[in-house]
């Protein structure tokens, strides 16, 4: 059973307009043969060991609902596919089993799609039997350092219907048109990009941070930790990166702040704890710094990779002061005169 982009499923009584269609192939490693990721062997066996699979995951778009499902099918199967959908939890909940685990790479992509062809992860797959029901959870640890994770079931193939009415053919227009607005407007933002880059060039007093910033890409706290000899990296914690720095922690606070040129969401800051908490939120990423034995740490990430607990308890941190959230405030206004008022203010 194959579906191209744009047909229209429905699946458990709900209808789906095929979004993107991802081709991948397994990659059985010989256990007694010792491969480096650029080993011409490693390359040449893709595909060719025994009990190698292929298979298609088709991102699902619900025609009356927001929640992106996955369809998962294996070539040659021909009673059973997989349906899940993306979820933050990184471990597989209580019950679940290994079933399966390899490496896998992309092969061919179609429709709108963050996959590229030739994209490489490490998979696990998880199962649990459970009334008859076979459920299913995956992990990919891709090569570029993301992970996704997706739950869902086994299903019948048999209990997957195509559908061709009106309605159908209505809601499968809605999303390819949407799909070519982005695409018009992803060239549009392109070429202006390139415009306001030669006028940066020629004519404009912007920094490079701020042209990004000017055209909806700005900089971000994590570049800047990574950009700067201030930190060195300590490996990741809950869904965030960690790194040590070699300014205290309202230093740190500052460098961070001026980054993003003060356009934070809000800062939390408990001056009376031991550790010194600061938590700094932009609409996307969070950065928490503390302090330990004399030594600054962040801990920064994206606001979606964050688990239940972690977000936890980041909301129990105490605050007790806005001088930093007010700081950031001159920042974003470019009040020079209150940015400086403040800094030795924060410094005493």
């Amino acid at each position: 059973m194959n579906f191209k982009c744009y047909d229209v499923v429905e699946i458990q009584g709900k209808r789906y307009v095929v979004g993107e269609v991802i081709s991948y192939q397994e990659f059985i490693v010989n256990s007694t043969i010792r491969y480096a990721l650029n080993d011409e062997n490693y390359k040449k066996e893709l595909g060719v060991s025994t009990g190698a699979q292929s298979w298609t995951e088709y991102g699902l778009m619900p025609v009356n609902e927001t929640d992106k499902k996955w369809l998962t099918i294996v070539n040659g199967e021909k009673e059973y596919c997989t349906f899940s959908e993306p979820i933050l939890r990184s471990t597989p909940p209580r019950g679940f089993r290994l079933h399966d685990k390899g490496i896998e790479r992309v092969t061919s992509v179609e429709g709108q799609s963050k996959a590229r062809t030739g994209d490489e992860a490490d998979y696990k797959e998880y199962r649990a039997v459970q009334k008859d029901k076979t459920f299913v959870f995956f992990i990919e640890n891709w090569r570029g350092g993301l992970t996704d994770q997706a739950q869902g079931e086994r299903i019948r193939l048999s209990d997957i219907h195509r559908r061709r009415d009106q309605a159908a053919q209505a809601a499968s227009k809605k999303v390819r048109n949407a799909a070519r607005r982005k695409e018009w407007t992803r060239l549009g933002l392109s070429w202006g990009i390139i415009l306001l880059f030669l006028g940066y060039l020629f004519i404009g007093d912007l920094s490079w941070h701020e042209l990004r910033d000017e055209v909806g890409f700005p900089y971000t706290m994590e570049e800047r930790i990574k950009d700067s000899y201030y930190y060195e990296s300590q490996g990741t914690k809950d869904g965030l990166k960690v790194y040590t720095s070699k300014q205290d922690p309202n230093a740190t606070a500052i460098d961070l702040i001026d980054a993003v040129y003060g356009k934070v969401y809000t800062i939390k800051q408990d001056t009376k704890s031991p550790e010194k908490w600061i938590v700094i939120y932009t609409t996307n990423e969070v950065s928490v710094i503390s302090t330990v034995n004399d030594t600054t740490y962040v801990e920064v990430g994206l606001l979606k990779n964050l688990p239940d607990s972690e977000d936890t308890r980041l909301a129990n941190i105490r605050n007790d002061s806005d001088i930093l959230l007010r700081y950031a405030y001159m920042v974003e206004l470019k009040n020079k005169q209150g940015r400086q008022t403040l800094l030795k203010e924060i410094k005493d």
